[in-house]
């Protein structure tokens, strides 16, 4: 299906380890690994385990990369198509796909979409994953079209005390 508006996505800010301090952690780890391949004798028992830690050490790079960045394309993003709003967390997280014709009302808050389906479900996306100004704003437009097309309720501005329950 044709996409609307395609917005990659930022790297996770919620992570337990930031980014950059895993990067350096594997870089660590690599260098850990090799500086003991070289310095000790091919003939000690241990020889082998360095080999496995390296190994694992670049998988764990690689999956970080694939992760964070788009090395292996873009894996990460928020997309809106002519039937559907479309996120995608990352390259090992599954879609999660909300169409308009089940939204009834669509809230636009500064730092979240909350959506309400019409079996009474409730949804946020947060929107401070998105880090462009201007991206932010076709978003919104986008959602306005979509909203007079498919004929849902649509707000904007701050969230009311009595909705946060």
């Amino acid at each position: 299906m044709k996409s609307l508006v395609r917005v990659g996505l930022r790297p996770s800010r919620n992570a337990r380890i930031s980014f950059g301090v895993q990067l350096a952690l594997v870089f660590f780890w690599i260098i850990y690994a090799l500086f003991l391949l070289f310095t000790e004798s091919p003939t000690n028992d241990s020889h082998f385990f360095h080999y496995v830690f390296l190994t694992f050490a670049i998988g764990y790079l690689v999956y970080i990369l694939a992760q964070n960045t788009p090395v292996f394309g873009t894996q990460s993003y928020f997309e809106i198509t002519p039937d559907y709003i479309v996120l995608k967390r990352g390259h090992f997280r599954p879609k999660t796909v909300y169409s308009f014709e089940e939204l009834a009302h669509l809230h636009i808050a500064p730092l979240a979409l909350r959506l309400l389906l019409k079996n009474g479900e409730k949804h946020v996306i947060d929107l401070k994953i998105i880090s462009r100004r201007r991206n932010l704003k076709k978003i919104k437009e986008q959602l306005h079209i979509m909203a007079l097309k498919f004929d849902f309720a649509i707000t904007e501005g701050q969230i009311p005390t009595s909705d946060l329950k």
